[in-house]
């Protein structure tokens, strides 16, 4: 009979300081590079502009009593501390990750629109939701990381502004992380 492997929650786990600062580090970076005016650059930028956005909602999350574990682990894990699994926050879909802070903060509104307007081959132009706009990122981090054949409509230096106003709107859910 095989030994059980037992997990323990990493010492970040539940660390919004953390989550927050790597968050920081990728947005400088993303900002850094999408100002640069570098066309071979701004897959890197939206790439880590995608990062930077999980890490600043998972910050949040953890901030409301989430755990970063994968749920579907939870019987591996060996904790004095076992989170329940809807305090788990997994994944890389930031719309899910979204909906997740907006189920515990009810001023975190999906559905508002958008002061930036993104580009026709994303949404079909024009004014968006908070919800739309993160999912315009989504397809940045599955499509962009590795060569592959695209399937998005595209990526260009324009995507810095929803990216700034979504770092905007996430700001006052991390206030009180130092």
């Amino acid at each position: 009979m095989a030994a059980k492997k037992y997990l323990k929650l990493d010492k970040y786990a539940q660390d919004p300081q953390a989550w927050k600062a790597w968050a920081d580090h990728n947005y400088a970076a993303s900002t850094y590079l999408f100002d640069s005016h570098q066309p071979i650059l701004i897959f890197a930028a939206a790439t880590l502009g995608h990062h930077a956005l999980e890490m600043y909602l998972k910050a949040a999350l953890i901030s409301e009593g989430c755990t970063v574990f994968e749920p579907k682990k939870l019987k591996y894990l060996k904790s004095s501390v076992k989170p329940k699994p809807g305090d788990c926050v997994w994944g890389h879909v930031l719309v899910d990750l979204a909906h997740q802070l907006a189920k515990r903060r009810s001023d975190f509104d999906l559905t508002a629109k958008m002061q930036v307007l993104v580009r026709p081959w994303h949404t079909g132009g024009g004014a968006v939701t908070v919800e739309q706009a993160f999912a315009l990122f989504d397809p940045f981090f599955s499509e962009l990381r590795y060569p592959q054949e695209l399937t998005i409509g595209g990526v260009g230096e324009d995507d810095r502004w929803p990216l700034k106003e979504l770092v905007e709107r996430l700001k006052p859910f991390l206030a009180k992380i130092k």
